[in-house]
């Protein structure tokens, strides 16, 4: 059985407002419920490895949220006048988008340990997206 999408059991239309790297603000639709339900989803712990089908609805919907969230990143990485956080971004959004080129292994346990991966980077680059210049962080 394949999994329940977490965007069945949210409430759409959600926005996030985030800072942009010339000082100004915009509001995306990007709902960090579904996000992070989604990552928690695929991170949590269990018993054996999903089936490949399994694996391949997880990394479509990390997909999506990766796609989303890689440019968001890049854009935002200036305004903290950090060149190793910028650099970090950078690296991330640049593996992320071979990862998801790459596609899906065939084998389910490689497919496993490749959604995982990508949730962690995910989980990552929406941490970051979040993080506000100032918070102490």
């Amino acid at each position: 059985m394949l999994p329940v999408s977490p965007q069945r059991r949210t409430d759409r239309g959600r926005a996030l407002t985030v800072a942009r790297a010339d000082g100004t603000t915009a509001t995306l639709p990007v709902d960090v419920t579904l996000i992070c339900e989604t990552v928690s989803t695929v991170l949590e712990s269990r018993d054996g490895t999903p089936e490949r089908a399994t694996c391949a609805a997880w990394h479509r919907w990390l997909a999506g949220h990766l796609r989303l969230l890689a440019p968001i990143a890049v854009e935002q990485a200036p305004r903290w006048s950090d060149p190793e956080r910028t650099s970090l971004v950078d690296a991330t959004a640049a593996a992320v988008d071979q990862a998801l080129a790459d596609g899906l292994p065939a084998d389910r346990h490689a497919a496993y340990v490749h959604v995982q991966e990508l949730a962690r980077e995910c989980r990552g680059l929406l941490g970051f997206v979040l993080d506000r210049p100032g918070d102490g962080q």
